[in-house]
């Protein structure tokens, strides 16, 4: 008998792929591996801060960017609390009050209504 009948000696003798199965697992690869968080400069940072503080103070909704290891969370709301001391702020959404550690936010922008 064949070796390449034997055991697994089939699927090792064929080392073929396909450009889709190829182009799938390239980005299945992409995917596992986790993101780094972006770098702010300080005008980003002034920025995000001076909508949050306008949210707090007239109550316009924002959508805020956390930084996850895979994909990017928004959270769209007022801002109800700004705490520096802890660093971070309570966000009235929809489903509730969100405690957010700033550290994590990578985006602040208003919420279009």
């Amino acid at each position: 008998m064949s070796k390449k009948l034997q055991q697994n000696g089939l699927f090792e003798s064929s080392r073929m792929m396909l450009p889709e199965h190829r182009e799938a697992y390239i980005l299945h690869q992409e995917q596992l591996a986790p993101r780094t968080r972006p770098s702010l400069d300080a005008q980003a940072a002034e920025e995000m801060s001076r909508l949050l503080s306008h949210s707090m103070m007239l109550g316009d909704a924002v959508t805020i960017a956390l930084f996850h290891e895979h994909d990017d969370i928004r959270y769209t709301g007022q801002v109800l609390k700004l705490d520096p001391a802890a660093r971070t702020l309570r966000l009235l959404t929809k489903n509730g009050t969100r405690d957010i550690q700033m550290n994590l936010i990578t985006n602040v922008e208003l919420a279009n209504d």
